[in-house]
């Protein structure tokens, strides 16, 4: 039957897109799986969804009462009783053979600690059918910082290789030049998304995911990492898709709203605060430099990202950068500091 999988979704007003990803959980041949839903109360018609699939799926509800979206995926690890753990978002529809890609990753490799997949925009039509859409259309100037060789933005020791990897300079970074070629091979890699990754309940035993963010931005990251240090592996299948759909609050969010935007940037610049400790590769000068070149890609790029948001940008880095540095002062000095107070004086 193969091993048993928990299926861990966070939702909070999203009724209109969750019954397709119910839909897609339906669909799924790999059949040996129960749903965790962390539902944060709402106006809308979740539960009245939650209950229409209840019949259909093995599912579990638990009650969030107040945090963001870290401590909703905390709150489902707890709850969890898999031998693996899926991470999935309440717009993510899962294709068929989803979570049967995720499982055949663990078992087509040794000591595996964690899977990613792959999202790929759509619409939904006025006749509720499943359409695909250019990536470029949501993501006009690159999911990811690239990785351009510079000393600073390397891969820490390790990762050379990685499709998603940690740099000397603390930050994440994509490595286009393999997402160009055989992309549909497995890869060594960070998980990428929380809409679609997996962990191997045994290696996360202990461990929490970060809950300093608001937006929750670069966890998935920061919780593989510590997976990956604990001795496991982790992977990229490019077979294992989820159909991520497009709405006001979805993937470009952040493009739309400067103050998320600001906020993104800040959360994404905290890696390196929070990593320091744990990583002595990482350099305060190779940190310094690669902030400095995203000040001046947000700068160079007002014209297409708007005048307004390439401010909010700049912004949100140089803030990032100087609560993280009070962070790690607080830490030397043994004096409490909270980064999500900090960083909600943002919004």
């Amino acid at each position: 039957m193969g091993p048993r999988v928990s299926v861990i979704i966070p939702t909070y007003k999203r009724a209109s897109t969750l019954k397709y990803v119910l839909e897609g959980l339906k669909e799924q041949t790999y059949r040996n799986f129960e749903l965790i839903i962390v539902f944060k109360p709402s106006s809308d018609e979740t539960l009245r969804v939650l209950e229409k699939y209840s019949k259909d799926l093995s599912m579990k509800i638990v009650m969030q009462k107040q945090g963001f979206v870290t401590e909703a995926y905390n709150l489902g690890l707890e709850e969890a009783n898999g031998q693996i753990l899926a991470f999935l978002d309440d717009d993510a529809v899962p294709y068929p053979n989803w979570l049967e890609e995720h499982v055949k990753t663990y078992s087509k490799y040794s000591e595996v600690g964690g899977v990613s997949g792959t999202a790929k925009s759509v619409n939904i039509t006025n006749d509720e059918k499943i359409v695909q859409i250019p990536e470029d259309s949501i993501y006009p100037y690159g999911r990811q910082q690239k990785y351009h060789d510079f000393p600073w933005a390397r891969p820490i020791s390790g990762m050379l290789g990685w499709l998603i990897f940690f740099g000397r300079d603390g930050l994440v970074h994509h490595h286009p030049k393999l997402e160009n070629k055989d992309f549909h091979k497995n890869f060594p890699s960070l998980l990428h998304m929380g809409a679609n990754m997996s962990v191997k309940k045994e290696a996360v035993e202990g461990l929490r995911i970060n809950e300093s963010s608001i937006l929750g931005f670069a966890f998935e990251q920061l919780f593989s990492y510590q997976i990956w240090r604990r001795g496991y592996k982790l992977f990229y299948n490019p077979n294992a898709n989820v159909s991520h759909i497009v709405h006001s609050e979805s993937m470009g969010r952040f493009f739309q709203s400067p103050k998320r935007a600001a906020l993104r940037d800040a959360e994404f610049v905290l890696t390196f605060s929070i990593l320091k400790s744990q990583e002595k590769e990482l350099s305060w000068v190779a940190h310094i430099l690669g902030v400095i070149s995203l000040v001046i890609s947000r700068a160079m790029k007002a014209k297409e990202y708007g005048i307004i948001t390439s401010i909010y940008r700049v912004y949100g880095l140089l803030y990032g950068f100087v609560t993280g540095s009070a962070y790690m002062i607080s830490k030397t000095l043994r004096r409490s500091f909270c980064i999500r107070a900090s960083l909600s004086r943002l919004l």
